[in-house]
């Protein structure tokens, strides 16, 4: 009331009085790098996320040879692809809801429905093939059980993996995507190898309980570490049945999203169809060895001692390669899907020219080394070029728009393979390399122009931000009171 007085007497005396400024808030900046604990922790929940669910899909092709050589002798190339192909399906279709989710903050659902249908899934294929002799293998529960169950317990890893990392570490968001994906790598190489060691060592049905104990430490320890952020704000889940509460018509309206859709679903459904035929590849073509590990010393002639296994191993190690590459090119030029395209080019090049032309060993060698490699930058970058395309208004929505990404590409996923291997009964394996050449060209295509629009978007919105400022009268605060 004084207060209220003093300024009525100031103002009787002719008095002007100034508004006083209110004091600056500071806003501390974001650091470069998070300095919680748990983002870090985080890190490494989303590198054994991808560890089980891309890197056991990356061993299919071992699992895949055993298969073919030994438990299902009988069974079609076109039959064994469905089950890869299957897991690869499922890993990205349920993504859609996985994804949404997500940004509600339901992490440990996801988390523990994950664990128990990977452990599941991958246990009870162990009993799938009696004793584990030749011929022994029933195909509809192999698919019913490393396919389907083991591929709806990898979704809800997948999408969790680079949508926990890329919100802990919003300026290395790049980066970090890429150190969460080299568990995809490691999981390529380190599943096969334990696989072959134990079946070899063992029998099918005591290996691969034995891997199954390894899915569920590993998966336990990426539940317990996977902390979601609490900085990003949580979009409350609304109505289940409701249409808008998955997916967001804003990511359907955007041309460059739709456009990066179509190229990504491409890359797997080409990329797959070489990772699933590698070894049958260097067997066909007298690269290597095939062992028949399930009864201990069968071998099949080739022009070497190498065993074709190895050329699977390769190609997934060096894709720990391509995976940190590309991140750091990504990071430096602030553009993942410029990375992504050219890689895609490179890569059609190889399987259009290597694939059928190798002329020898160190040729597949190599082949599979530097397909590896850009296998790995190809398979990284997805969920970074959703963070790049999502305008800034709508950075809570991108767990939902990832998942409708992948949702879309799960399809091709599952008809890329299934198509590659049509195409090997029918012309023979040099049709696989065309195939994945072929897609991965169109897709390289798709890339760029998918980067041109969403700069021609950011242009025309940095215009009309000008505009709006030269328009707006320059405003004067006298504040004087008369």
């Amino acid at each position: 009331m004084s207060t209220l007085i003093e300024s009525r007497n100031s103002v009787e005396k002719g008095q002007t009085r100034m508004p006083t400024a209110s004091p600056a808030v500071s806003v501390s900046p974001t650091p470069e790098w998070p300095r919680d604990w748990k983002a870090y922790a985080a890190l490494v929940a989303g590198f054994f996320m991808m560890f089980n669910c891309w890197g056991m899909v990356n061993a299919y092709g071992a699992f895949m040879g055993l298969y073919d050589e030994h438990l299902l002798t009988k069974s079609s190339d076109l039959q064994l692809s469905l089950v890869g192909a299957t897991e690869s399906f499922l890993l990205l279709l349920p993504s859609i809801f996985a994804g949404r989710l997500l940004d509600a903050r339901r992490h440990y659902y996801l988390g523990f429905t994950g664990f128990l249908f990977l452990f599941l899934g991958y246990f009870l294929l162990s009993f799938t093939s009696r004793q584990g002799l030749k011929d022994q293998g029933n195909y509809g529960f192999v698919w019913l059980t490393s396919g389907l169950m083991a591929g709806l317990g990898m979704t809800c890893f997948f999408t969790y993996s680079s949508h926990n990392v890329i919100q802990w570490f919003p300026k290395k968001k790049y980066i970090a995507a890429g150190i969460t994906s080299t568990g995809a790598g490691a999981g390529g190489i380190i599943y096969p190898l334990a696989f072959k060691f134990l079946v070899s060592e063992f029998s099918f049905p005591v290996g691969v309980r034995i891997l199954s104990s390894i899915v569920a430490g590993t998966t336990l320890i990426a539940f317990a570490l996977g902390t979601p952020c609490v900085d990003v704000p949580r979009r409350n889940l609304g109505r289940v049945f409701q249409i808008s509460t998955w997916i967001d018509k804003e990511a359907i309206k955007s041309k460059p999203y739709v456009l990066y859709v179509i190229a990504v679903a491409l890359v797997y459904g080409g990329f797959y169809s070489v990772a699933f035929h590698v070894t049958e590849w260097a067997e066909v073509k007298g690269f290597g060895t095939e062992d028949i590990i399930a009864e201990g010393n069968g071998e099949k002639p080739g022009n070497s001692g190498f065993r074709t296994f190895w050329f699977l191993a390769i190609m997934n190690g060096t894709s720990i390669i391509g995976r940190l590459a590309s991140a750091v090119v990504a990071t430096r030029w602030n553009n993942p899907i410029i990375v992504h395209a050219a890689t895609c080019f490179l890569a059609a090049i190889l399987a259009l020219f290597f694939w059928p032309f190798a002329p020898n060993n160190a040729a597949a060698i190599a082949f599979c080394s530097i397909f590896g490699i850009l296998g790995g930058s190809m398979l990284s970058l997805p969920a970074s070029g959703v963070a790049y395309l999502i305008p800034d208004e709508r950075k809570s929505h991108v767990g939902q728009w990832t998942g409708m990404m992948w949702s879309g590409v799960s399809i091709f996923a599952l008809v890329g393979p299934l198509i590659a291997a049509a195409l090997r009964r029918k012309f023979g394996m040099d049709a696989v390399g065309y195939w994945t050449g072929a897609t991965m060209v169109l897709t390289a295509v798709l890339f760029t122009w998918a980067v041109y629009l969403k700069r021609r978007e950011d242009k025309a919105i940095e215009g009309e931000e000008i505009k709006a400022g030269e328009q707006t009268p320059s405003s004067t605060e006298s504040g004087a009171v008369v």
